[in-house]
């Protein structure tokens, strides 16, 4: 990836047109991003599109932002984006009005009035190779690739930060290049209702408040990565899912700083993966750092009790494997994974998908089976607990494991809610006061009015004989 240092000492000096290229260094030629030739065509292209709005000098009036200066830069990860939103949304009296040659013309002009100095080459008509010609310097930081993801215990929860203050900073400026014509993410004016869409706006204008403001964002997206997506391939109104990868990674961590949360030591990084295990529901612990099994213990081997004692192992071998931020469970041998601390009152969340299986030409031909025990206080496979069904037929039923227990289950609400094999399902199970009930994907299937444990014990995650998936995994402690 090519990349072009932008030094504070560039000086951009407006004088009747012209702008003066400061003390800056020549560019390597592979940075070199267009031909003079090319700039004079875009030159002569802005004045007749485009000055009316932004000046002959690129200073912009009234509403028209200014195109040339350091913060102009600063506002587009590489050229590719600037080419997004020059091409997707002017001129302002004739959007993607123009050739698209004359709109790679123009931003080659842009880059020279900005002092970026030509090459032989001109700027190319592809955008892929665009977004390839990075305008931004991180300077020592790391790029947003996922490289430098650590995937602690701490780094999916909210109060360590998903997000560096330098990477949130950077966003801040790209939302402003891509989002600025219809969101705003300040709150310095008063909010007014758009009659049209019910929506709240700003000041009167459509630039509208994206809602990170309260718990909606939460109950909506649930996690970083569902958030992600949706502005990854929704946003910018002009151009869906147009921007470099990064640029949308920065503008994520821009907003999480815009709802209150927290930055840390390490950018966000670009993986969505990684990003599913970052829950943003409030009071919500991530159990699963999306890396490795940091928390968790782990039991298996047929009616055994853990080693040296018993003949149960208690690592991971072959049985459970992490892969692109999820959990993957093979279901063989039996056992399961359980986490190092224990519960009593509790709301767990987490996602889950079976593999589908080759061959199979309906969900009734499938019979994965696995499910998550609670309260367990001695281990041993099987412990003494209450098993809630993860079996694929049935769903949330529930298993008094060795123990006492009352309870319902509504076998016709499971068939309306359950999403077929092969697809990621939600689970809740909330444990309250001596009851527990389950839904899945919203809607609820069991409920337990009695049973008789009353201290907290561990949370297993079992495996019996199917590929199953788990990601998102997160606990709120009651």
């Amino acid at each position: 990836m090519h990349r072009l240092a932008l030094t504070t000492a560039l000086l951009l000096v407006v004088a009747f047109g012209g702008w003066a290229q400061g003390n800056r260094k020549p560019a390597p030629a592979s940075d070199r991003f267009y031909s003079e030739e090319q700039a004079k065509r875009g030159k002569d292209q802005y004045k007749q599109n485009c000055g009316k709005c932004h000046m002959d000098n690129l200073r912009g009036v009234g509403s028209a932002p200014p195109l040339v200066g350091d913060e102009f830069l600063k506002r587009w990860h590489s050229v590719g984006d600037l080419f997004s939103k020059t091409s997707m949304s002017m001129p302002g009296d004739n959007v993607h009005g123009l050739r698209t040659d004359t709109y790679v013309d123009i931003v080659a002009y842009l880059l020279q009035a900005n002092g970026l100095p030509a090459g032989r080459e001109g700027l190319p008509n592809d955008g892929s190779a665009m977004k390839r010609m990075v305008l931004i310097s991180k300077g020592s930081a790391q790029p947003s690739n996922g490289k430098n993801f650590t995937g602690t215990k701490s780094s999916n929860d909210v109060a360590d930060g998903f997000y560096s203050a330098e990477q949130a900073e950077r966003g801040k400026a790209f939302f402003a290049g891509a989002c600025s014509l219809c969101h705003t993410a300040e709150r310095n004016e008063p909010l007014q209702m758009d009659p049209a869409s019910g929506r709240g706006m700003w000041g009167g204008s459509r630039r509208y408040l994206l809602p990170l403001a309260s718990d909606a964002i939460a109950e909506k997206y649930h996690s970083v990565g569902g958030l992600f997506n949706k502005i990854r391939t929704t946003m910018p109104a002009y151009d869906a899912g147009g921007l470099s990868p990064e640029e949308y990674v920065d503008i994520v961590a821009y907003l999480l700083r815009a709802n209150g949360l927290p930055s840390g030591k390490k950018d966000l990084p670009n993986d969505s993966s990684a990003m599913k295990n970052m829950t943003l529901e409030k009071g919500f612990e991530g159990l699963f750092n999306g890396k490795d099994f940091t928390g968790f213990g782990f039991l298996l081997g047929n009616n055994c009790a853990p080693r040296p004692s018993g003949c149960g192992q208690t690592e991971p071998g072959s049985t459970f494997r992490i892969e692109k931020g999820t959990i993957v469970c093979s279901g063989k041998p039996q056992g399961y994974m359980y986490t190092g601390k224990s519960y009593l009152n509790f709301t767990l969340r987490l996602e889950y998908r079976y593999q589908r299986q080759e061959g199979m030409e309906s969900d009734e031909d499938f019979y994965g089976n696995s499910g998550y025990l609670l309260f367990i206080r001695k281990h041993q496979v099987w412990p003494k607990m209450i098993e809630i069904q993860g079996r694929n037929s049935a769903v949330l039923s529930v298993i008094a494991g060795d123990s006492k227990a009352i309870y319902t289950v509504d076998d016709e609400a499971r068939k309306k809610a359950l999403k077929p094999v092969g697809q990621w399902n939600t689970v809740e199970i909330v444990s309250k006061d001596g009851q527990v009930r389950s839904s899945l994907n919203g809607t609820l299937l069991s409920t337990i009015s009695e049973h008789e444990f009353k201290e907290p014990g561990q949370i297993g995650f079992q495996s019996e004989g199917a590929e199953i998936h788990w990601r998102n995994i997160r606990i709120r402690d009651e």
